[in-house]
């Protein structure tokens, strides 16, 4: 696997992968749109390879949330393009690690359009889930979804799932499964359909009603990551080693205070 590939999805929409992070881009007659930058060295190469592509600027960077593993690297873009992202994402953007990261100058609550070139795109926020601020990025006329780090596919959740929001995330992933595509595209891992939303949005509801089980029993979180198994999801990425940690997540999120 070399580090840096592109591969060509539909018309004019393209796969950007830089390692084990990956985000897409869409080229027009009036400019390109960019998703996800990743990193310096990433935004980097792939602002050559766009310029292989087409002699048309990048016009727009969409991030898909503030986690710096995926936005960081917008620099490279800076010159020509207006950033974008969801509106709770600004502040965190603002207060990055990385003070090279471009600031977002357009954001939107809950959906934004962008029309460039005879290409639609909408940019929609779907609520709380692995983040406060994760937007997708759907492709009406390719019926394609880029979405990050909520809906892997056939993998777990990441980890103990710190910074998630487990109910808010199943509500999410409904009305994720509202709008329509075929395809979609996460930003690790492999691509898949439609149906891998209701899959993983099951997989959240699984786990949760398994863990609330041992909860109401009274059981600690040792007893807990004995007691839950979903043999179901076995097969799923990351299974050995990640589903303890879901678990252990779940566990903490049910048996915290209520906010």
């Amino acid at each position: 696997h070399p580090d840096d590939e592109i591969t060509k999805l539909a018309d004019d929409v393209y796969l950007f992968r830089h390692q084990f992070h990956q985000a897409i881009f869409l080229t027009t007659s009036e400019g390109v749109i960019v998703t996800d930058p990743i990193s310096a060295e990433a935004a980097t190469w792939l602002r050559a390879e766009i310029a292989k592509l087409t002699d048309k600027p990048v016009r727009y960077v969409v991030y898909s949330h503030h986690h710096s593993d995926h936005i960081t690297g917008g620099k490279a873009f800076a010159d020509q393009a207006v950033f974008i992202s969801q509106a709770a994402a600004l502040p965190y953007i603002v207060d990055a690690a990385d003070p090279t990261t471009p600031v977002p100058t357009l954001t939107f609550t809950d959906r934004m359009f962008i029309d460039l070139g005879g290409k639609h795109v909408e940019l929609i926020y779907t609520g709380k889930n692995h983040s406060d601020n994760s937007l997708v990025v759907l492709l009406p006329q390719d019926r394609l979804l880029f979405a990050v780090d909520f809906i892997p596919v056939e993998t777990m959740a990441y980890r103990t799932m710190r910074s998630d929001y487990p109910d808010d995330w199943i509500e999410s992933l409904k009305r994720v499964e509202q709008l329509e595509f075929d395809t979609l595209v996460p930003g690790h891992g492999k691509i898949g359909r439609k149906e891998h939303v209701r899959m993983f949005r099951r997989y959240l509801e699984d786990l949760r009603a398994a863990v609330l089980e041992q909860v109401k029993k009274g059981a600690s979180l040792d007893e807990t990551k004995k007691a839950v198994q979903l043999p179901k999801y076995e097969s799923w990425s990351r299974y050995a080693d990640w589903f303890p940690e879901n678990v252990e997540g779940m566990y903490r999120y049910l048996t915290k205070p209520q906010r």
